[in-house]
């Protein structure tokens, strides 16, 4: 019953009154510039709350008594109550973390995979890592970012903002207790308080920011706060430079134009700030509205199938994350967390799982911006691991830890009390088995396997709504296939290699044609409105699947907007053991061409297109056909995003297909010695047959719409006698 009350009262007094709340807003934000109320230093002891006996500050500043007091007090909290007699010699993988380190204290720091050189006595937190310009200064919201801030990406600048090199260095400091490192990382913080004052320049622009910026401050307190690096005026400075954080995306949360990770990571910031530093005057109301977000925000923005409903990866990895660390922190506070917060959380690392490729990799359907919550481990962002990991050990999921690694384990040897690192610890051993077939029914998302080696065919087919509704980081992306051999990523999302960019450029990145998709000329599945929302937004189709011994499939359908007598439907079959054959059905009438798309992880120097065929170096080959008509394949080279900022070259294989409708085109991925072959098509059924070799049985597969395939296996000496239907 008091979980229901908080949950009703948030909504209430958050999303609904949300247009009251953005004029509230909008009114502070006005006069911020004029009445700042920014505290300084020397207005710490207003700062404090003043029933907390322990910290008499005019006796407690005298020398070093500040920061002994608080480190004192911070010994009995999270995370140092199970850190502080936690064995260095058991952490996993600390080689590669003390190369890290090593790589941050010497200022061979990365952004988004670019390698930038940092000098760590004098960096300029304002100046664009690789463009080099300076970003504008002035009151945060007077700001112009959107377009670009110092030359390039803003996020650039708000990625070294984060603080993870810093955070690295305060791992250094824990683990060996090297004072060397425990300065470093002060100078850098020194330099950026002095750049970056309370509600001044661009750092302070995005309170998602703010927030991931007070959860690494948080973090490097206690892993430092013995350091007496920490002088009585750093501390000073700090702690009031924290409590001006919380108070800022208290202030400025995202309730209003996006809530969605933005908000749910203010309220994870809200809430380690309030837990961390309780001596905080209105720490208690930052902790209870951290909670209040996170658990009201759960059921609006997390599908029943544990899915993000924005229903990009990246996305969910965040939101994934968050919850995560909101029940380690609850359970910290002495919070009881309802039961359907903890299956909600339980489902989301379920679909973490469900999505993961043979190779241990994650594919980017939707946005991806390459970041990370608390970057605690060795690993890249983009690998969701960890969060199997910590998943596991919280839910006891022993399937869930097969699939981890030492360099994933070690994030519990960070995050985990003493039961749950002791059950991760020896949950190494064999991968678990993997389902052969999965599905986030309510996000649309239908995955197919081979089964759980490390060499099989896998696919996934986006055959749900859009994402996030009008807003979000959703792609145009209805029917888009991802597939991959193994290691070998052969149908990719291209992801998006920046938000703050050329509008057109941004058009494109999330349109059907940077899809695996049908492409209508002069015709789209959405119609942007900026570059996170949309005017109007694609059908969500109608979706059957099944999976049997030999073949696992999944159909959508689906009228294309403004074209009523145009209709799509796409069967995608995983034929196990040979590779996976897609066939889709156009009905209808249409004025223009249409056309596949097929945009691959490789790049153009890397194909090549042959008569209906395209052949890789890596090892697979791709054939197409249609019922009627002829398909004109065209090879474009392009670019992908293999992370945020960060584009490579990639190709796109584009069929064009001009002839009457109704139609079925086909297009077949194999591995090399292994081509399918289109022996008959028509408009209702397609009969595609594949052998490895002469000496080989011949598999056919008839496909019909809205049917399961049928799946044949007969001698190769009694093809010649097969009668065709």
């Amino acid at each position: 019953m008091d979980h229901l009350k908080r949950t009703i009262v948030g909504r209430l007094s958050r999303r609904r009154i949300a247009p009251l709340i953005r004029i509230r807003q909008e009114i502070d934000k006005r006069l911020d510039p004029l009445f700042p109320g920014r505290a300084g230093p020397e207005a710490l002891e207003r700062l404090l709350d003043p029933q907390l006996a322990g910290l008499a500050l005019p006796s407690a500043d005298r020398g070093d008594g500040l920061r002994q007091a608080l480190a004192a007090r911070t010994a009995g909290r999270f995370p140092l109550t199970h850190l502080g007699r936690r064995d260095v010699a058991e952490l996993p993988a600390r080689d590669a973390l003390r190369d890290s380190i090593a790589s941050a204290a010497a200022g061979r720091w990365s952004v988004f995979g670019t390698a930038v050189d940092v000098d760590v006595r004098a960096h300029e937190w304002l100046r664009h890592p690789v463009a080099r310009g300076a970003a504008p200064d002035g009151h945060w919201t007077r700001v112009p970012y959107m377009n670009g801030a110092g030359g390039g990406d803003v996020k650039a600048i708000w990625d070294m903002s984060r603080h993870h090199e810093l955070l690295r260095l305060a791992q250094g400091f824990f683990l060996d207790r090297d004072d060397g490192l425990a300065d470093t990382l002060l100078v850098l913080l020194d330099r950026w308080l002095d750049q970056n004052p309370p509600g001044r320049g661009v750092n302070w622009a995005s309170s998602l920011e703010v927030a991931f910026r007070a959860i690494a401050w948080c973090w490097i307190w206690a892993l430092t706060c013995e350091s007496r690096q920490w002088t009585p005026s750093r501390t000073r400075r700090f702690l009031v430079s924290i409590w001006h954080h919380a108070r800022h995306v208290e202030r400025y949360d995202s309730i209003h134009h996006s809530p969605n990770t933005h908000l749910t990571g203010e309220g994870l910031g809200l809430l380690y700030v309030g837990a961390f530093f309780p001596e905080l005057v209105r720490a208690d109301r930052w902790a209870r509205r951290g909670r209040e977000i996170l658990e009201s925000e759960l059921d609006e923005q997390v599908f029943d199938d544990g899915m993000h409903y924005e229903r990009a990866v990246g996305y969910h990895r965040y939101t994934a994350e968050f919850y995560v660390h909101y029940l380690i922190l609850a359970r910290a506070l002495g919070v009881t967390v309802p039961r359907h917060v903890r299956e909600r959380v339980r489902a989301q690392i379920d679909t973490v799982r469900v999505l993961r490729r043979p190779d241990g990799t994650w594919p980017i359907v939707g946005d991806e911006d390459s970041g990370d919550t608390l970057l605690l481990t060795p690993t890249d962002p983009h690998d969701q691991g960890p969060l199997l990991a910590l998943g596991g050990a919280l839910f006891g999921d022993t399937t869930a830890l097969g699939l981890t690694t030492d360099a994933h384990r070690a994030a519990g040897w960070w995050l985990l009390d003493d039961a749950e690192w002791r059950a991760l610890r020896g949950s190494g051993g064999s991968p678990a088995a993997v389902s052969r077939s999965s599905s986030l029914p309510t996000a649309g998302y239908f995955v197919g396997r081979d089964g759980d080696g490390a060499d099989d065919w896998w696919c996934l087919i986006d055959a749900g709504p859009h994402g996030g509704d009008r807003t979000g980081h959703a792609h145009t992306d209805l029917g888009h296939v991802e597939i991959a051999h193994g290691a070998t990523h052969i149908v990719v999302d291209p992801g998006c290699v920046a938000y703050t960019m050329d509008r057109d450029a941004r058009d494109r990145c999330r349109s059907e044609a940077a899809h695996a998709c049908l492409v209508v000329a002069n015709e789209s599945l959405a119609s942007p409105a900026g570059p996170f929302s949309w005017s109007r937004i694609a059908p969500t189709p109608r979706v059957d699947q099944g999976d049997s011994d030999d073949t696992w499939w999944c159909e959508l359908a689906y009228a294309y907007p403004g074209r009523e007598r145009l209709t799509h439907r796409r069967q995608v079959v995983l034929v196990r053991g040979h590779g996976i054959v897609v066939c889709d059905w156009v009905e209808g009438s249409v004025s223009s061409s249409i056309a596949i798309h097929w945009p691959l992880a490789d790049s153009r120097r890397d194909v090549v297109l042959a008569e209906s065929t395209l052949i890789a170096q890596r090892g697979y080959c791709i054939t197409w056909g249609t019922s009627a008509g002829d398909v004109e394949a065209a090879l474009q080279s392009t670019t992908r995003a293999s992370r945020y900022g960060r584009a490579c070259d990639a190709a796109l294989l584009r069929l064009e297909y001009s002839g009457p409708i109704p139609t079925a085109l086909v297009t077949c991925f194999a591995a090399a010695g292994r081509t399918f072959r289109l022996e008959r098509s028509a408009t209702d059924a397609v009969r595609v047959s594949s052998a490895a070799s002469a000496a080989d049985d011949v598999t056919t597969i008839v496909v019909r719409p809205g049917r399961a395939p049928v799946f044949e296996r007969s001698p190769v000496h009694a093809t010649s006698q097969r009668v065709k239907s």
